[in-house]
C-alpha cells in the first residue's frame, strides 16, 4: 500500500457526542435494569476502561448486545444534535490531500455516522466499519483493513478511549490518542507508542509523522 490508511474512531474523536451519550446510556440503564452514570463522577469515570465502567454500574455482559442496539436507536433519532468537533473538518481534507486514505470504525450506525459527516465530508471516508460491538472493534477494524488492502505498519489509528487503543495494540498498529474525547489525556500520556493530539489541527503531523 502507496498511501497510509487512518482508521478513526467516531464518537469522541470525530464527533461530539458526549451529551447524547450520556441520555442513551440513561434511556438504556432504565430499559434494560442497571445503574446510570453518575454524572458527578465523570472525572473519575473518564479515568476507567469500558470494562470497568460496565462492571462498576451492574450490566452483566450477555445483556451488552441489547444495551447497545437500544443506545444506536436512541441516538439514531438525535443525530442531528450531533456535531464535528472544530476543526475536523478540515483535518480530513488535510489528510486527503496528504494521500491517505480514512475509515471509520465505531459502535455507531453507518446513516448515523453518514448523517453527522454531512455532504462535505461523507465523500472523504474510503472504508466504513460501522455496528461494531462494545468489545468488537478489534475484528471490525481487521476487517476494514483486509478490505483495504492494508497492512499494520502503514495503519494509523486514531481515537478517544483505551479500548481503541487496546485495538492498536492488538493488531500492531501505531495509535493517536486524541485529548477531547471521553478518556482523560492523562490516561495516555507517557505510554509507549502512544501520540497525544491536544487539538484537531495537530492531527495530520502525527498521522504522517514516520
Amino acid at each position: 500500500m502507496t498511501h497510509p490508511l487512518v482508521l478513526f474512531d467516531f464518537d469522541g474523536t470525530l464527533a461530539d457526542s458526549f451529551h447524547l451519550f450520556l441520555d442513551a446510556w440513561t434511556h438504556a440503564a432504565q430499559r434494560h435494569g442497571f445503574r446510570p452514570v453518575d454524572t458527578t463522577d465523570l472525572d473519575r469515570l473518564r479515568r476507567l476502561g469500558a470494562r470497568d465502567i460496565v462492571a462498576e454500574v451492574g450490566l452483566p455482559l450477555w445483556k451488552l448486545p441489547a444495551v447497545v442496539a437500544t443506545m444506536r436507536a436512541y441516538v439514531r433519532e438525535r443525530a442531528d444534535e450531533v456535531k464535528l468537533f472544530d476543526g475536523v473538518p478540515e483535518v480530513l481534507h488535510a489528510l486527503k490531500a496528504g494521500g491517505a486514505r480514512i475509515g471509520i470504525v465505531t459502535s455507531n450506525a453507518r446513516d448515523t455516522v453518514e448523517r453527522v459527516l454531512g455532504d462535505d465530508c461523507r465523500p472523504l471516508i474510503d472504508h466504513w466499519g460501522c455496528g461494531a460491538s462494545l468489545f468488537g472493534k478489534a475484528a471490525k477494524t481487521r476487517r476494514v483493513m483486509k478490505a483495504a488492502g492494508a497492512v499494520a505498519d502503514r495503519t494509523v489509528s486514531v481515537g478517544d478511549e483505551l479500548r481503541d487503543l487496546e485495538v492498536a495494540q492488538s493488531l500492531g498498529l501505531a495509535f493517536v490518542a486524541v485529548a477531547w474525547g471521553y478518556t482523560a489525556p492523562d490516561r495516555f500520556a507517557g505510554l509507549a507508542g502512544v501520540r497525544l493530539c491536544a487539538a484537531p489541527g495537530e492531527l495530520p503531523a502525527l498521522v504522517f509523522r514516520p
